[in-house]
């Protein structure tokens, strides 16, 4: 009977709520960040979220609990160790195709602030922790199609052309400014070869697909091949 009673204090102890309260608080904030994670088929989905989260969250409370019962420590540097913890997870999720495409910084980013929404839930700021969640949801899912537009506009792309003559030059860049875009930057390569070999930096002013802009290009008189390359 001794430890039924017990076990009945310490469930309707209000710290025990508290910290019950917190863990599932961070459960849900790491769960509606990862979930969009999930959708977009990102290598941390909801399920790591939740557990980065939860795990930021006991970490505050082991140190507010230390604190409490021995007078010593601070709470603050336990947060501080999984803040730089994160980043081999971070690092993880990163991913480098090609030279120039990189994957993943917004999954790295999602896990540190995801670390940090768990801290400050578990140290009891859980109003603040659903703000924070809510913002990094509108800035992950929402603010996603507004970025693509905008840079759909003022894109630019690197493409690597061959020709039999230099003198092709001329009529590529008419054709290409008539296409709506604009010629940044010229780079010419094997000079003495019979087929020059030309890097070109193109602003896509128009939003055309690159695959639609390369296929556009190889049809230019004169053009031997298109390559994109960034």
């Amino acid at each position: 009977m001794k430890i039924v009673r017990e076990m009945i204090d310490i469930t309707f102890d209000k710290e025990f709520l508290s910290a019950i309260l917190r863990i599932f608080a961070a459960m849900i904030c790491g769960g509606v960040i990862g979930l969009e994670r999930g959708k977009a088929n990102q290598p941390a989905g909801m399920r790591t979220y939740m557990l980065v989260c939860l795990g930021a969250a006991v970490v505050m409370l082991t140190g507010e609990y230390v604190y409490m019962e021995y007078g010593a420590g601070d709470p603050s540097r336990l947060g501080a160790q999984v803040i730089s913890g994160i980043g081999f997870l971070g690092a993880g999720s990163i991913v480098i195709s090609g030279k120039s495409k990189i994957r993943g910084l917004t999954t790295a980013a999602g896990l540190w602030v995801s670390a940090c929404i768990g801290l400050i839930v578990g140290i009891g700021y859980i109003k603040c922790g659903f703000i924070a969640t809510l913002a990094v949801y509108v800035i992950i899912a929402r603010l996603k199609r507004i970025e693509e537009r905008m840079l759909r506009k003022r894109s630019w792309i690197e493409v690597v052309i061959k020709l039999d003559n230099v003198d092709y030059l001329a009529d590529f860049h008419d054709v290409v400014e008539k296409m709506g875009m604009k010629i940044g930057s010229i780079q010419i390569y094997n000079k003495k070869e019979e087929i020059k070999s030309v890097i070109i930096g193109i602003q896509n002013c128009v939003g055309k697909d690159e695959e639609v802009i390369i296929n556009d290009l190889r049809n230019i008189n004169g053009i031997k091949s298109v390559r994109y390359i960034s």
